[in-house]
């Protein structure tokens, strides 16, 4: 009910518009009879539907596609114009043909081409009207949507590092490296060094979006290592990412999650190792997969971590993972940024 009240104001405007532009009614501008009634009605009447047809066409293209640049503007205002003039020309000529001899004016020649300059100038405001009222509501819902990006993503990255700090993995660590004492003290001090270089990874990224590839990969050789300290033999991973852009970016843990994923819920020995491999399937793309093992065990999954991790990489680059999952192999695959 508001936007047909504020369109009515705006018919009463127009009106008075004809009345003060009328040579004929400039005398009589004060003056209110039958005449000027019925015409009132109509001035009403013909602003109210032409206002609608131009609502309704601009609803429909922008339904289509959003208004992204001033072309696209001027091509909305151009199909609105061509849709809302027959509808111009028709009410100018019912009214140049039927209510100006009611009000003594009878020059319908003059009349009709003055009136429909006149109304299709009207039209071409209301048009400009609505594509202002829509371009603020888009951006203003833009506005929104991306703040609320923004607190998803800092809830996100957030929780997903938060995560990654797992006590148990700390705890298995310790345990290695007290065995690595005892036996080797050499190795000792290098898997101090990795897992040193591991925190103060997670530590430094905790506020970043995304990293470089390079920077993820060299990340990735430190947990590498100490999973393999870990589990030997049990665990082999082969990497074929020489085909990443080297500018390409991603959310920071990624590759870790993925991983650290698959060494959870699979059974593994020496016997039969879980074989993990990570390739670049393109320039901007990562794919992970293994053959899948259950564990006599179940361990309980929440999928939390792999839900997180997909929920960021939307945030970032509008795509979340991919998994291709069977009986016997597992495939998870994203789009860098």
């Amino acid at each position: 009910m508001k936007k047909y009240r504020f369109r009515l104001i705006i018919s009463l405007f127009i009106f008075l518009f004809f009345r003060l532009t009328s040579s004929n009614c400039l005398k009589c501008f004060f003056t209110f009879d039958t005449a000027s009634t019925v015409y009132l009605i109509y001035v009403i009447v013909v602003v109210l539907v032409c206002w609608e047809v131009v609502a309704a066409s601009i609803s429909y293209f922008t339904r289509k596609s959003e208004i992204a640049s001033n072309s696209e503007l001027f091509k909305l205002s151009i199909k609105a114009g061509l849709i809302v003039l027959p509808f111009v020309l028709l009410f100018t000529a019912i009214s140049s043909k039927y209510l100006h001899p009611l009000l003594h004016q009878e020059d319908f020649k003059n009349d009709f081409w003055i009136m429909s300059a006149q109304g299709f100038l009207l039209t071409q405001l209301i048009i400009l009207y609505e594509i202002i009222r829509i371009y603020i509501g888009q951006a203003i819902k833009e506005a929104r949507e991306k703040e609320q990006i923004k607190k998803e993503l800092v809830a996100a990255q957030y929780e997903g590092l938060r995560n990654q700090v797992n006590p148990h993995f700390l705890f298995n660590s310790f345990s290695v490296l007290s065995s690595l004492v005892e036996k080797n003290s050499n190795e000792a001090i290098e898997f101090i060094s990795k897992l040193s270089d591991l925190y103060r990874y997670i530590l430094e990224n905790d506020e970043k979006s995304l990293v470089s590839v390079e920077e993820e990969l060299a990340f990735l050789d430190d947990y590498i290592y100490l999973l393999k300290m870990r589990h030997g033999s049990a665990l082999r991973v082969e990497k074929h990412l020489d085909g990443l852009t080297p500018s390409a970016q991603l959310p920071p843990l990624s590759l870790q999650t993925l991983l650290e994923n698959a060494v959870k819920h699979n059974s593994f020995s020496k016997d039969e190792p879980l074989e993990i491999q990570i390739f670049a399937t393109d320039g901007n793309s990562i794919e992970m997969g293994n053959r899948k093992v259950a564990k006599p065990t179940l361990v309980e999954s929440t999928g939390i971590g792999l839900k997180n991790l997909s929920k960021r990489l939307k945030l970032l680059t509008g795509k979340g993972l991919t998994v291709v999952e069977d009986e016997k192999s597992f495939k998870v695959s994203f789009s860098l940024t």
